[in-house]
């Protein structure tokens, strides 16, 4: 079951696997790198990130 809002907008959980990473790393890329993109807050519990955001960071950090 796929809990993404949208296609162009990701839980948590289904933004950290795009990324490549666990949900605690997601955490602490959010907290540590300042380009990192923002969560969007939907309600008290629910916060989400839009695909092109992490996609323009993942873009970023090629070599």
């Amino acid at each position: 079951m796929n809990h993404s809002i949208s296609n162009e907008n990701l839980r948590l959980k289904d933004a950290a696997a795009y990324i490549g990473v666990s949900k605690p790393t997601l955490w602490r890329l959010a907290e540590q790198d300042p380009n990192f993109p923002k969560k969007i807050r939907i309600s008290s519990r629910c916060c989400i990130y839009r695909r092109s955001d992490l996609q323009s960071w993942l873009a970023s950090k090629e070599v």
